[in-house]
């Protein structure tokens, strides 16, 4: 009896320890608007960050030479790409509609996912609005379809190459996108596809833009691969929840479900140097008190 004790003690102090750490994430910046973490990898790596998440489109279409040189000061900085966002160039590429070009989409993804894979890159955001709108007129459930057809395209390719990352479908709130608007569609969408390639991301902002519950991330726990965020009412870095319940609701259900990964900023600033500082202690202070 007394041995049963103790392993019970044992195990409650060893919980309660557990939960005093609070949970454990990986903290990036991401590529949004005129904040580019390749090129200011310097800054973004003195704040503290573990890595940076640049546009995969955007990275592909530079100059050989530039993304040379701006991958060596990103070494020299001691920080590294994780993920990628991103992912197509609406204005070249289309996922939907009448026009959609598989031969072109087949090209783009073969070129962009061998270079993230160069890259290091672990999870690829496919949220890219332009690409996957469909037009005015077009039957959305053929838009879905489409979309489905595209994505096991891509988780194909990844896997007949062997390649590491996975695909993370984002939620993009409504004035962005007339497809895929909230986490439970996209955990609808990967499910359909049923690819081991294919999972969701959940952003923050877009969550809080469409009055998505953050309870949502309960349910879809088994396809989150990876999170971005943003200050909800300025989409700039986030500092602080005065006024704002769902952040600690959003963190606190993130160790319920017991998420380790990425967490990304994709936000606007105009001083990444002044802002990612503290950001980085507000989110990793909200992390700490979850519970």
């Amino acid at each position: 009896m007394l041995c049963r004790a103790l392993v019970l003690v044992a195990l409650v102090v060893g919980s309660s320890r557990a939960d005093a750490q609070g949970l454990s994430l990986r903290y990036g910046v991401a590529t949004f608007g005129d904040v580019e973490p390749l090129r200011e990898a310097t800054a973004i790596g003195a704040c503290g960050y573990d890595y940076i998440e640049p546009g995969l489109a955007k990275t592909l279409a530079l100059p050989e030479a530039d993304r040379v040189e701006q991958v060596r000061r990103m070494r020299e900085a001691g920080i590294r790409i994780e993920t990628m966002n991103w992912f197509l160039p609406g204005a070249d590429i289309k996922l939907t509609g009448p026009n959609v070009d598989k031969v072109k989409v087949r090209d783009f993804l073969e070129r962009s996912l061998t270079l993230a894979q160069q890259m290091g890159a672990r999870v690829i955001v496919f949220g890219s609005p332009g690409a996957r709108s469909f037009p005015e007129g077009f039957p959305r459930e053929q838009a879905w379809e489409q979309l489905k057809t595209f994505l096991r395209m891509a988780g194909g390719i990844i896997e007949s190459h062997g390649y590491g990352m996975v695909i993370g479908i984002e939620h993009l709130r409504k004035p962005e996108s007339n497809i895929i608007n909230t986490v439970a569609e996209a955990a609808q969408l990967a499910r359909e596809v049923n690819h081991p390639k294919v999972k969701i991301i959940v952003d923050f902002y877009h969550l809080t833009f469409e009055n998505e519950h953050p309870d949502v991330i309960l349910s879809a726990k088994d396809l989150i691969v990876h999170l971005q965020i943003a200050d909800p009412a300025k989409r700039g870095f986030p500092m602080s929840d005065a006024g704002e319940p769902r952040y600690r609701q959003f963190f606190d259900n993130l160790l319920k479900i017991g998420y380790k990964g990425r967490l990304s900023i994709e936000a606007n600033s105009s001083n990444v140097a002044g802002d990612c500082g503290p950001a980085l202690k507000f989110l990793k202070e909200m992390a700490a008190a979850t519970r």
